[in-house]
């Protein structure tokens, strides 16, 4: 079974012995592919995207030459240089790669970026649905890489050993067309860079070259199939069904520790966050900005708990214990309030973790800057991403004495 007659002449020249038992059926995972776009919105909500995040999908083939054979540092470097409330990343595994090291060594290799808030996309099913529900895919010589270059994502190139590939294949085309990653450069502006000629539709001859027959593999198929068993076909048409966002199930846990830069604009926070479980390179955000760390007191990373600025508790009665033991720490957070170390409680009932963590961040940095408790607007906006909250800050005006401002935190936990 062939999927392009750029095979067939292929097989012809190396082996024309075989050409009687050849049939050119074209690709039915192509063509359900292509049926499922239309469920592109259910596939990101499956990975917790909405419209306005951006999906990065990293797809690794097996064996030394695959990306995470050559960079295996890469997925955690993605997770720590692009903004979390803007970018989901999802991973995509080849089934041999799972399974010639073991699940639990999987797991293990990414569990810092699975803290990180890494989508790991289970082996058997679910990466279809990824591809399609990505807006970058920075993969390899892999054939998942050359689905999301025929889906028209923008498509980068982390490993590429052309001496491996077919001449005159779609993966050949493929591998001279699209745009390699530099991982010593900024991502975002290769991100850039890729969606613009995905926008041009600059790796078309890729999806002309994947199938001779798109739409018609299923038919095809079903006809050689029942060739071969001697069988009338049934009259009803072959089907072609789409995939289902149910089978996509990645494992993922929640972030609960960030580095968080904060800037003011008037009475507008503007709050920028990455997970702390993985490193980004020196020169690159959030190193390269004031920052602070939000970490959950229950993070099995203590180093990053004990250099936090604020810290995300359980239950109330904690805070003063939490302050006690961490000398760094200026705020405690629950689901619902806000604790400044010197002037106890300065705000309740908040709608969650989330807006608790925001509302901290945009006043440890407001203090930060030397301006004073009685300078905080009245009212706020803070936004994180582009999402957008709205609150109310005259809770936030103690009639007491001006408390110390909160020590900045510029560098990495040591």
């Amino acid at each position: 079974m062939l999927s392009h007659d750029e095979q067939y002449a292929r097989l012809a020249e190396a082996v024309p012995e075989a050409l009687d038992a050849a049939v050119v059926a074209g690709d039915p995972c192509f063509d359900r592919m292509a049926v499922s776009h239309p469920r592109r919105r259910d596939y990101r909500r499956a990975l917790g995207a909405d419209d306005d995040t951006e999906v990065v999908v990293v797809t690794s083939t097996w064996g030394p030459d695959s990306l995470l054979g050559r960079s295996p540092a890469l997925i955690a470097q993605l997770l720590a240089e692009l903004p979390g409330d803007e970018y989901v990343v999802a991973a995509v595994l080849h089934p041999n790669t799972w399974y010639a090291h073991g699940p639990a060594q999987i797991r293990l290799w990414l569990a810092d970026c699975l803290r990180a808030g890494l989508r790991l996309i289970p082996p058997a099913q679910g990466w279809q649905q990824a591809v399609l529900a990505a807006d970058v895919v920075v993969g390899d010589f892999g054939a998942v890489t050359g689905y999301a270059a025929c889906a028209g994502r923008a498509t980068l190139l982390a490993s590429f050993p052309e001496h491996q590939i077919a001449e005159g294949s779609a993966m050949d085309e493929l591998g001279r067309t699209a745009f390699w990653l530099d991982p010593a450069a900024a991502l975002r502006p290769q991100f850039d860079a890729a969606l613009a000629q995905a926008a041009d539709n600059g790796l078309a001859k890729v999806r002309e070259l994947a199938t001779s027959l798109p739409g018609s593999s299923a038919a095809v198929l079903r006809k050689a199939f029942y060739d071969l068993m001697a069988l009338r076909e049934p009259e009803r048409q072959a089907l072609v069904p789409p995939y289902s966002a149910r089978e996509l199930v990645p494992e993922r846990l929640p972030v609960t520790a960030w580095w968080v830069a904060a800037e003011w604009h008037d009475d507008v926070a503007e709050l920028t966050r990455w997970p702390a479980d993985v490193d980004p390179r020196d020169d690159q955000p959030p190193n390269t900005v004031d920052r602070h760390l939000v970490v959950e007191q229950a993070h099995p990373r203590r180093d990053l708990y004990g250099s936090a600025a604020i810290v995300l508790l359980d239950h109330l009665h904690e805070a003063e214990q939490a302050f006690a033991d961490r000398p760094a720490c200026d705020f405690a957070i629950t689901s619902a309030e806000v604790v400044h170390r010197d002037r106890g409680v300065v705000l309740r009932d908040l709608s969650g973790v989330d807006e608790a963590a925001a509302c901290a961040s945009a006043i440890y940095r407001w203090l930060s800057c030397g301006r004073a408790w009685q300078e905080l607007p009245r009212t706020a906006t803070i936004r994180l991403g582009t999402r957008q909250l709205t609150v109310s800050l005259s809770g936030w005006r103690p009639a007491h004495a001006e408390a110390r401002p909160p020590r900045p935190h510029d560098g990495p936990p040591a």
